[in-house]
């Protein structure tokens, strides 16, 4: 090759190789496009527990949450978690939640799920959630639930909100700013123009202000959470009590306890009409018996539609033979 053609191509490899470094560089400074940012818990005042998996957690500052990570706050306590969006999440004194659960058919995945106790949600877009008994839906909005089983109070202080009643057939209404949304036990669901001051002067003292992000300098360097020890059955029976699109997926998180902590699992197997998918690892004996017993049930019910079958071809035979032999006669 001509000296001219060797320079050329040298130069051309130089160029080739810069830009693959520039490539290399910029994939290495910029996150993937799948990468999800973090949820952070920025704020912890009082007691509060992460229930992560099958362990117990003292939740800290700091700590980044994982899907189906459950978090309880002692009464007293208050918890603030920063979402992408950002959407600040208050969590008031004697509240149970889950983060980002897994759930089963005829349910959409929610980021949260209230089972039970105080939250404010505050976020400049789109954010919603769900509780055994409704769903909301806010835009640009800050709102304050209250739920414990059938019963809420939903105030809406800025934005608008959405609020689905779930039910058969669900009912939904549209809630503006200063609206508020109650449903007392065997009561019709009500809505009012403001929230009364019964209401208020219940309302968690840390919900009464906006407090300040924090996500940002926890964002690089999490905080690992502190274990405590493993859940009994106590810890996690009011989740294992919720509708089965929730605590179906729980299943495969919890069951090694209940293969390795027979008081977890005396205490499942007490609270089977519960939970009834809990059976094979709650009561493996006696799941074994019934499935043998069933078993055996539908053995002898085939038999028994066997013996009727051939009773009736059998039957069917002897008169046709009949009938042809009557037939052949002069």
């Amino acid at each position: 090759m001509p000296a001219g053609g060797r320079e050329y191509v040298l130069r051309l490899t130089k160029i080739s190789f810069r830009l693959l470094l520039l490539c290399v560089a910029s994939l290495l400074a910029s996150p993937p496009a799948w990468a999800q940012p973090a949820s952070i818990v920025g704020i912890v005042e009082g007691g509060a527990t992460l229930i992560r998996q099958t362990t117990r957690h003292a939740l800290a500052e700091g700590v980044a949450l994982n899907e189906q990570d459950i978090i309880e706050t002692a009464p007293g306590a208050f918890v603030q978690i920063e979402l992408p969006g950002p959407v600040l999440v208050g969590i008031g004194e004697s509240t149970r939640l889950m983060f980002r659960p897994r759930v089963g058919k005829g349910m959409a995945p929610p980021p949260l799920y209230l089972l039970q106790g105080w939250v404010k949600t505050t976020s400049s877009g789109a954010f919603n959630y769900a509780s055994p008994s409704f769903e909301i839906a806010t835009q640009a909005a800050s709102t304050v639930v209250y739920t414990t089983g059938a019963q809420y109070d939903v105030f809406v202080e800025s934005g608008t909100a959405r609020l689905t009643l779930r039910g058969s057939p669900p009912s939904s209404s549209q809630l503006a700013g200063g609206d508020f949304a109650q449903r007392r036990e065997g009561a019709t669901p009500t809505v009012a123009r403001r929230a009364p001051p019964e209401f208020l002067a219940k309302v968690p003292r840390q919900f009464r202000d906006r407090l300040p992000a924090r996500g940002e300098q926890f964002a690089k360097r999490p905080v690992a959470p502190k274990p405590t020890g493993e859940i009994a059955y106590a810890d996690v029976a009011a989740w294992l009590r919720t509708e089965p699109a929730l605590r179906l997926p729980l299943l495969p998180l919890w069951r090694p306890r209940a293969a390795a902590d027979p008081a977890f699992r005396a205490a499942a197997k007490a609270e089977l009409p519960r939970h009834p998918e809990w059976e094979p690892y709650a009561d493996p004996e006696g799941y074994a018996r019934r499935m043998a017993e069933e078993a055996e049930r539908r053995r002898a019910r085939e038999a028994e539609r066997r013996r009727a079958r051939e009773a009736a071809a059998a039957a069917a035979a002897a008169a046709a033979a009949g009938s042809g032999g009557g037939a052949g006669k002069p």
